[in-house]
């Protein structure tokens, strides 16, 4: 029992070395034959696997927080359409490489339905990277500095959905800009990118201030594109307690 224990770590066959106890007082018990058996370890181990894979791509995500779409009021936001955002629930926009731009003053909801998408992405079996468009960029700039610029674009481009949050809180300069547009050009038309803004695209000029830069990242955001203007009140106004 020892030697077949090891030899399950040592081919990584966790699945079946935590339930082969369970599954041999199993087939003793029911006469199970070679065949089922070795069907119930292989079933372990599958299951084992699938529950790891499902894990790690969660904490891959790196979301702040957990927010799920029952969880979103849209009476309170009567601005998005429900109907449009449970048919992006369905996660179709994800293999079309259709982008998704939520645009809304702080507190309207774009986060929460950014990571609700990006939840029900995963559900599906697609990775997904959370990050602010800040974050990014710092890691970019810095990643110029020692020499691993394409590997840290290539984490940002491996992802099936890329979801970057709070564009237009800051303005960025010009080496920044070009990263941002490396980022949005190499996924167009492949992978998906969910933006979450402050500010309406008429005025992203002023986030980029390359104006041709500008009018290259906009195009191909667009060009396969959902897009959400939030005009309601920030929720967290609606419950903020008064003293």
């Amino acid at each position: 029992m020892n030697n077949t224990l090891n030899l399950l770590r040592q081919f990584r066959l966790a699945g079946i070395q935590k339930t082969l106890d369970l599954r041999l007082e199993e087939a003793k018990g029911n006469n199970l034959s070679y065949l089922e058996f070795l069907d119930l370890l292989l079933t372990d181990e599958k299951v084992n696997r699938e529950d790891n894979r499902r894990k790690r791509i969660y904490h891959e995500a790196h979301f702040p927080f957990q927010k799920h779409l029952d969880e979103f009021d849209f009476t309170f936001q009567p601005s998005i359409k429900k109907r449009e955002i449970i048919e992006l629930a369905t996660c179709s926009f994800v293999p079309k490489g259709e982008n998704i731009i939520l645009v809304g003053q702080p507190g309207t909801g774009k986060t929460h339905l950014s990571i609700s998408l990006g939840l029900k992405a995963l559900g599906y079996g697609y990775t997904v990277l959370f990050t602010t468009v800040w974050e990014m960029i710092t890691h970019l700039q810095a990643s110029r500095a020692d020499h691993t610029y394409k590997r840290k674009i290539e984490y940002y481009l491996k992802p099936d959905l890329l979801i970057l949050d709070e564009l237009g809180y800051k303005t960025m300069a010009e080496t920044t800009v070009e990263d941002f547009f490396e980022v949005v050009s190499r996924r167009y038309e492949k992978k998906p990118i969910i933006i979450t803004s402050n500010r309406d695209l008429t005025s992203w000029d002023k986030i980029f201030f390359d104006k041709i830069l500008t009018g290259a990242i906009i195009d191909r955001l667009i060009h396969h594109c959902h897009t959400f203007i939030i005009k309601g009140e920030s929720y967290r106004f609606k419950n903020r307690t008064v003293s």
